[in-house]
């Protein structure tokens, strides 16, 4: 297979955009697949969050694993045994049933995605404009994660989850056909003496900023999770909230396009704030009982600003790393957030009540949104002296 080099490029940038949704796939379906192993396996709410945690766990070390040798090898190279390994687990994946087995195939799977997600970020954080380049990622991710939420109902009956374990092994295969025009390696090919310099002024920053993308994952994941579940605690049926969930969707796209569009043309601070204040709204919203206008509103805009907000914080530490790695570890400690969160989540309901999901979401949300101003602010303040 012929060389790619990399550049800078929109077709490029689309190209490397395709290949982002896979990575953490079944991560965004996770309110599918806790609800179907809920109802097609029998499993107990905190089964299902172990499930889901152990899927994000492995993430985590994929991505962790991944930063140590995204700048030594050929990128292509590693996403063809990637995508290979993980459309093998996920096919193995759809025949079983036990909550042990299951949970290492899922730790299995995260892992694999996680690597192939490694290389997907470094490359986005390679792009001269990381807002746009992950915005516009976002967008595609929207645009995939809604087709398979807007298939859910017509899935078979008690094979829900099973069939979507097929459907992200069969993706995992046809992304191969991006690797004919995906770069062999990126722009950041090593680090130099003035790259290290930046990191060693910004580092400090940085970690804030990577335990900030800890923190919001793990309150946007802990209710996003179980958001499924919170509709039908309102009373609202199955078939209109897997609507619901697919719509919201859409609302990624359109979170997406927003931050590419506007990149970093008002700056990050508003964008940030805007995403932040919209969410908490959006959590008093779906507390306790509330109408299905209400379900529909409120998961089209938590998921349309947690894109943005996702697309501009990643924007932060991409413009802060001067040697490239510290993007990848940045979606580790994402993915970290989302492996905790919905344990923690589920240890919080009581009784059917899940209004206690609601509260450390919003609490969450609002000491990340402290955290990265602090960052902003600080990081100006050293580049200006």
């Amino acid at each position: 297979m012929k060389k790619v080099a990399f550049d800078h490029g929109l077709p490029m940038t689309l190209l490397i955009s395709l290949v982002y949704p896979l990575g953490p796939a079944a991560v965004i379906l996770m309110p599918l697949i806790v609800g179907g192993v809920i109802d097609d396996y029998g499993f107990s709410e905190q089964q299902a969050g172990l499930v889901a945690s152990m899927e994000g766990l492995g993430l985590v070390l994929g991505l962790l694993v991944g930063a140590q040798w995204v700048r030594r090898v050929s990128w292509t190279r590693m996403l063809c045994i990637g995508l290979a390994a993980y459309a093998l687990v996920n096919l193995l994946s759809a025949g079983v049933q036990g909550l042990f087995a299951l949970a290492a195939m899922r730790l299995l799977s995260g892992f694999c995605g996680g690597s192939v997600f490694a290389i997907v970020n470094a490359a986005l954080g390679d792009n001269k404009a990381p807002d746009r380049a992950f915005g516009l990622a976002q967008a595609v991710q929207g645009m995939m994660m809604f087709a398979a939420f807007a298939a859910a109902p017509w899935m078979p009956a008690g094979r829900l989850v099973g069939t979507l374990f097929l459907l992200v092994a069969g993706a995992a295969v046809l992304m191969m056909l991006c690797l004919l025009r995906f770069p062999d390696r990126g722009a950041k090919q090593a680090e130099t003496a003035s790259a290290t310099l930046a990191r060693s002024a910004h580092r400090r920053l940085i970690w804030v900023g990577l335990f900030g993308g800890l923190l919001y994952y793990a309150s946007v994941f802990g209710f996003w999770d179980f958001l499924e579940r919170i509709g039908l605690a309102a009373g609202l049926a199955s078939d209109a909230i897997s609507l619901a969930l697919g719509a919201s969707q859409i609302a990624a796209v359109a979170g997406g396009m927003v931050a590419a569009l506007a990149s970093d043309r008002f700056g990050r601070i508003l964008p940030l704030t805007v995403a932040a204040t919209g969410q908490l709204i959006v959590l008093w919203l779906l507390l306790g009982q509330f109408a299905l206008v209400s379900y529909f509103i409120g998961a089209c805009l938590y998921q349309g600003l947690y894109i943005i907000a996702t697309s501009y914080m990643l924007g932060v530490i991409a413009k802060l790393d001067g040697g490239g790695k510290y993007v990848v570890i940045m979606n580790a400690m994402l993915g970290i957030g989302v492996a905790v969160g919905p344990s923690i989540a589920a240890a919080l309901i009581r009784a059917g009540d899940y209004g206690g999901i609601n509260l450390a979401a919003a609490l969450g949300i609002l000491a990340t949104l402290v955290l990265f101003l602090y960052i902003i602010r600080q990081s100006r303040n050293i580049t200006n002296k």
